[in-house]
């Protein structure tokens, strides 16, 4: 098998995110277990465009979103050409691979009420480390906005006491920026720090309690923090959970608070102003109140 080319190795070959290729590498071994699921004892080498087009309606049939949707057929895509870049297809399938409609700001984003997001974080006690623990990841994901990879990110170095900042780094946008920290998360993490974080040498800020002690390696272990707590706050879930979703339910109570739209894009990082447009679609009082009359309606 050949070895994979190193995307360091070229300077015009643009670097994927952790995530993306988190993505990418799902999505390659969801292909291959239903490839041996319904076709056992068969190599990659009698791979078909049938094949490709029922694994891609099986993956489709799953996906609540049209933004999943769009990412599953593109990591699909990708692994179809790593086939054949491999050698293990003599065929480049991933044309086969329909195109999905996607359109931005089509949807509203999963969000909870502010009040259900404090009531879980109220119901987090603070008796064991977890706990500890658990309650400060909640409130600096709840309060700044941030994503999971930026939490997992922070180190000790990034929270200023003095002036109440924590400083997030690896952006998506790849740029670093600063979030409030507000009272109570400050206290939640100085609890968690003095009373609670294991005694290991490591700069992160939040450190697993599973054995080997360290640093969280992937998005997994806080989307199951945030889910697990919410559902003990007496939430229901459905398939969306995790850090984004407090994000969403921040940016949401903010426009509603009427606060203006720069701010909330800068608290959340967004490089563009239309993305947090989205939010706006959620203030249904605000835009009625700056609606237009209809042209010969009643006035």
């Amino acid at each position: 098998m050949a070895s994979a080319p190193r995307v360091d190795d070229d300077p015009d070959t643009p670097l994927l995110t952790s995530k993306t290729r988190e993505g990418v590498l799902l999505g390659g071994r969801r292909f291959l277990d239903w490839f041996r699921h319904h076709h056992p004892g068969q190599n990659l080498e009698a791979l078909t465009a049938e094949h490709v087009l029922a694994a891609v309606e099986h993956r489709l049939s799953l996906s609540a979103t049209s933004g999943t949707r769009t990412a599953a057929t593109s990591h699909i895509r990708t692994f179809l050409r790593f086939l054949c870049w491999a050698g293990h297809h003599d065929q480049d399938l991933a044309g086969v691979v329909p195109r999905t409609p996607h359109w931005r700001l089509a949807h509203l984003p999963p969000r909870l009420a502010w009040d259900d997001v404090r009531r879980a974080i109220d119901a987090i006690g603070a008796t064991t480390p977890v706990d500890i623990r658990d309650r400060a990841v909640l409130l600096l994901l709840a309060t700044t906005g941030i994503r999971n990879g930026e939490l997992r990110a922070i180190q000790l170095q990034d929270i200023d006491w003095r002036a109440g900042e924590v400083f997030v780094r690896r952006t998506k946008g790849k740029r670093d920026r600063v979030a409030p920290l507000l009272e109570e998360t400050g206290a939640a993490l100085a609890d968690y720090i003095l009373r609670a974080r294991p005694k290991v040498d490591s700069p992160y800020l939040f450190l697993s309690f599973t054995p080997p002690l360290g640093p969280f390696k992937c998005a997994s272990p806080v989307s199951r923090i945030v889910r697990k707590r919410l559902r003990h706050g007496g939430i229901e879930l459905g398939r969306v959970g995790g850090a984004h979703l407090l994000r969403h339910s921040l940016a949401t109570q903010l426009v509603r608070q009427r606060r203006p739209i720069n701010e909330v894009a800068d608290l959340l990082g967004h490089q563009s102003i239309n993305t947090t447009a989205l939010y706006v679609k959620v203030a249904t009082s605000q835009l009625a109140e700056v609606a237009l009359p209809f042209p010969g309606g009643v006035a």
